[in-house]
């Protein structure tokens, strides 16, 4: 597995920037960067920023132990987040996440986890404070009904394709995924946004027009 250390500064520049704003530069420079608003934390958590490993599912009906999502979680590098999805399936009553991953994942140093589907022992994940973003809760295991074929390679999560180190950013709002090549532009346009909108919200609370404000300043 190829591991990237990122700077401590640029993680807390993305931890800083709003989704929205992320979203906002990644559409300016062509490219689709926001997931499926299906996928939303789970549970009362702040912001995620960290470098993708990801995991491929295919369906099956063989049971058989996940060990290769057992090792994306063993070899992840601390401030990872793992991006789950499964291929050519809806997989939201399948739990590709439960409070065992959670644990291990906690102490690894694991960031949070990012599914295309569901998730079960939310509790236990809260108690921990380790942070979910999935398509749906449900009880039900991915044994018998999904398998690993591949980690850290390229995946579709939330019609967005994610390969390993792209980073993940998540809020309230939801999930971008910013590729790892187009980084450091990506950031640079998105503090700019924000920086613009910051202006633009103190004049509105000083009671200025609406229409006024973005006519000034070319942003909505």
């Amino acid at each position: 597995m190829t591991k990237k250390v990122y700077d401590s500064r640029l993680l807390k520049s993305l931890m800083s920037i709003p989704t929205a704003s992320l979203s906002d530069a990644l559409d300016r420079l062509g490219i689709r960067g926001f997931m499926s608003h299906e996928i939303k934390p789970l549970g009362r958590y702040g912001r995620i920023a960290g470098p993708a490993v990801t995991t491929k599912d295919i369906p099956t009906t063989e049971k058989e132990i996940p060990l290769l999502a057992m090792q994306a979680i063993d070899s992840a590098s601390e401030g990872s987040i793992i991006v789950r999805s499964v291929e050519g399936t809806d997989a939201r009553d399948i739990a590709l996440w439960g409070g065992l991953m959670s644990q291990a994942a906690k102490v690894k140093g694991i960031r949070a986890v990012v599914l295309d589907g569901g998730a079960r022992d939310i509790i236990e994940a809260e108690e921990m404070k380790f942070p979910i973003y999935a398509r749906s809760i449900v009880p039900s295991t991915s044994v018998g009904r999904t398998k690993v074929s591949a980690i850290n390679v390229s995946i579709q999560c939330g019609g967005v394709t994610v390969a390993p180190n792209d980073m993940i950013v998540g809020d309230v709002d939801g999930v971008v995924v910013v590729p790892k090549q187009r980084l450091g532009e990506a950031l640079k346009l998105a503090q700019e946004i924000d920086d613009i909108e910051k202006n633009e919200v103190v004049e509105l609370r000083r009671g200025s027009k609406m229409s006024d404000v973005i006519k000034k300043y070319a942003r909505l």
